[in-house]
């Protein structure tokens, strides 16, 4: 029935945000759309992220390949909020945190904590898990877990 969620998160600047996840997390973008409005015209789709770009809305993942790979859908105020007016006016982040698994949140850790917002240094749970977590830059709270092996 249902066999994968991928967040749709409003965003003020997709082309920042969409930089951010590729430069600073590894995602690759999948497809940005410069302006829903215009559809397929020529142009609109964009292939390559560079700096400055006005996008409505982009696509990333972590492994394109990998049909299980952590994905994520950024979206301008704007065009979100003609999509669903239900969310006019909203601010953006939220008041959840988005989780995904990691291979070793320790070296993950280690090798973003002096590029991004800590929120939570690791630790071990006592469901065995090891996570940390930090917040992108428009203030969404990742969490990052790494299930421990039972000894």
């Amino acid at each position: 029935m249902h066999n994968s969620l991928i967040p749709n998160l409003m965003v003020d600047n997709v082309c920042d945000t969409a930089l951010f996840y590729q430069n600073i997390l590894g995602f690759q973008l999948v497809v940005a759309v410069a302006d829903f409005e215009s559809e397929m015209s020529e142009g609109n789709i964009i292939a390559s992220l560079g700096q400055g770009q006005n996008l409505d809305w982009a696509n990333l993942k972590l492994d394109p390949e990998d049909p299980a790979s952590a994905e994520f859908m950024f979206q301008s105020r704007r065009s979100l909020e003609a999509d669903v007016p239900a969310l006019k006016g909203v601010a953006i982040s939220a008041s959840q945190t988005l989780y995904l698994r990691t291979a070793d949140a320790d070296a993950q850790y280690n090798s973003l904590k002096d590029r991004v917002e800590v929120v939570q240094e690791p630790i071990t749970r006592f469901y065995g898990m090891r996570e940390w977590a930090m917040k992108d830059n428009n203030g969404y709270i990742l969490f990052f877990g790494q299930e421990l092996a039972n000894d």
